[in-house]
């Protein structure tokens, strides 16, 4: 379990807060939720990324793309 020193505030307004909570499933923490919203966002950036390479031609080796994402294999 994380200790409470860990956790970080920030700062929403209200109008954020409840949309929030409306998308917030029951038993879901606000971290899960921002989490999952944070990775539905990353997919969405890659997914944009590749259309405009497939548009523009500009095509770069797996480990390039890896590199430029920080996508490094552990």
């Amino acid at each position: 379990m994380v200790s409470q020193s860990t956790y970080k505030r920030i700062p929403v307004s209200p109008s954020t807060w409840e949309k929030l909570s409306l998308i917030k499933k029951p038993g879901e923490t606000f971290d899960q939720l921002i989490l999952d919203l944070v990775a539905e966002r990353e997919k969405r950036d890659i997914i944009r990324h590749a259309m405009h390479v497939s548009e523009e031609g500009e095509y770069v080796s797996l480990d390039e793309a890896r590199e430029a994402w920080g996508l490094n294999e552990d």
